[in-house]
């Protein structure tokens, strides 16, 4: 009985919590609960700092990587990391709906795509009609998942999981 309950824990963190949430919803900041941070949570940040620029510097010593390149990959992570630094501090309904919609760009735009190639109608249009109607085969599946992925955090309220 245990495991039913924490297992159904985990998925209704992902899924709306009231299918029919009314129109006068909660905005963010009436929802923000005050919780203190774990003890992990500075030595996290800390040593993710200290990983990425030990790892810039491992590229360009002991892999020879370009100098440009491994800086550059290490611009790129600081500034996920600060990305993700924000959303964990300041969530706000803006960045919050951005994510949902990329998370329904990612996945399920993607599968969308594989499968619309996978099934062979992608290989069928570019036979009949030419390569450019294919190019909206591949365009939509990341729209409709952008849709999706909308329809998901307007259904919780863009409120991300487990956010504290």
């Amino acid at each position: 009985m245990n495991i039913k309950n924490r297992l159904e824990s985990v998925i209704r963190g992902w899924f709306p919590k009231e299918p029919n949430m009314s129109r006068d919803k909660l905005t963010m900041a009436e929802t923000k609960v005050s919780t203190t941070k774990p003890w992990w949570w500075t030595p996290l940040w800390i040593c993710t700092i200290l990983a990425t620029i030990v790892s810039g510097v491992v590229m360009y010593f002991l892999f020879d990587v370009p100098l440009a390149r491994a800086a550059g990959g290490v611009a790129l992570t600081f500034i996920c990391i600060g990305f993700a630094y924000y959303i964990r501090v300041s969530p706000s309904m803006t960045v919050n709906r951005a994510l949902y919609i990329l998370l329904g760009i990612t996945p399920l735009g993607f599968s969308l795509m594989m499968l619309y190639v996978v099934s062979g109608i992608g290989s069928f249009i570019a036979a009949h009609l030419g390569p450019v109607p294919n190019l909206i085969g591949f365009i939509v599946p990341y729209i409709i998942g952008a849709f999706i992925g909308d329809w998901i955090g307007k259904r919780r309220n863009y409120i991300l999981p487990m956010t504290p």
